[in-house]
């Protein structure tokens, strides 16, 4: 079969090539891959200096989606046909933190795509508790996106939202874009967007979200739109943009009372560290909280896209066959107006 390999971090050690199809055990679930999501951050790292998690050989894509061509004789709830996606992230079960309830931090944390075979290639062997099937009414596209709307659906639960709440979204990439959606649909109040490409914030503005755009040369002229909007402050701000230190230090000053800052990026690039004023923490009774990225909420995932709960064709900028993957990641990583691109394995 055909398949995306690194055998080392860098674009030089990557390739498409041929590799043996793999063999299907008892507990396992071979899946014909029909979309599989470049992730910027994960392909570009592996791409570049390797992934966080990168064990190398390593064939990426942790975003997935295709058909179940073979069944282990002690799986019951897939059948051969049936339409699935899966999980990609492998606890141990066994550690301190996975015996705490806490299986996000597994000392033993594997993940397919990073230091497991990934998505890229024809055919992915998954382990069948984490095999999922979503019903014909889903397309393979948007059901390769359940790993991404699982990490946005944290990020809410994560800011702990009351009803009526005003949130901001800063960054309305695809994970901004999925977050804001999830927003509207929820208890709270006004939804506010911000972007630098005004493309992106085109694209939510449909559903309701207001939006505001961010001048890179100068925060004042959003922080005085969104003074104007909430002159008593904001009380969610919800990070999905990252790689910028000032922009967080000024925007968390933009919070209410009690108001929660919720980190959903990484800096992937310098600077790698904040400053956070105490004094404003206490005095405000304000929270600065983490949104790691989560893993047992496909059936969730499959739910909101069954209920329509968010439209994910605004996400996708384009599809292109496995053997034009370099194409398409120079894409992703060089054109700041793209959003998601879709890899079809199994396509000419």
């Amino acid at each position: 079969m055909k398949a995306l390999v690194y055998k080392k971090p860098g674009r030089k050690n990557g390739s498409i090539c041929e590799v043996p199809c793999p063999v299907c055990g008892d507990n396992e679930v071979l899946v014909k891959v029909m979309a599989c999501g470049i992730c910027k951050p994960a392909e570009s790292s592996h791409d570049r200096s390797g992934s966080l998690l990168g064990i190398y050989p390593v064939t990426p894509g942790h975003e997935f989606s295709g058909i179940a061509v073979e069944v282990g004789k002690n799986v019951n709830h897939v059948r051969v046909g049936d339409r699935v996606t899966a999980d990609n992230g492998y606890q141990c079960g066994t550690c301190y933190f996975c015996q705490k309830g806490i299986p996000t931090s597994c000392l033993n944390f594997r993940s397919q795509g990073h230091n497991l075979p990934g998505g890229f290639a024809q055919y992915v062997l998954c382990r069948a508790d984490k095999v999922y099937t979503f019903p014909d009414s889903i397309s393979f596209d948007h059901a390769s996106l359940c790993e991404l709307i699982g990490c946005a659906l944290n990020c809410v639960d994560r800011a702990e939202l009351r009803y009526g709440d005003n949130v901001v979204v800063i960054g309305c990439g695809s994970s901004g874009n999925i977050i804001a959606q999830l927003l509207k649909n929820s208890c709270a109040g006004r939804v506010v967007a911000l972007d630098s490409v005004q493309s992106k914030l085109d694209r939510i503005a449909p559903f309701g979200v207001e939006t505001v755009l961010v001048d890179r040369d100068d925060y004042d002229k959003h922080e005085r739109i969104l003074k104007e909007m909430f002159p008593h402050g904001i009380d969610v701000i919800i990070d999905a943009a990252g790689d910028d230190g000032p922009l967080f230090e000024r925007s968390i000053k933009l919070l209410a009372p009690k108001g929660r800052y919720v980190m959903y990026s990484f800096f992937y690039n310098e600077p790698k560290t904040v400053k956070v004023e105490p004094a404003l923490l206490i005095k405000n009774d304000l929270k600065i909280v983490g949104s790691p990225f989560q893993m047992f909420r496909f059936r969730d995932c499959i739910d909101v896209l069954e209920q329509k709960k968010i439209d994910c064709s605004v996400l996708i900028s384009g599809t292109y066959p496995l053997d034009r993957y370099f194409e398409a990641l120079d894409r992703v990583i060089n054109d700041n107006e793209v959003m998601k691109i879709i890899i079809h394995p199994n396509e000419s």
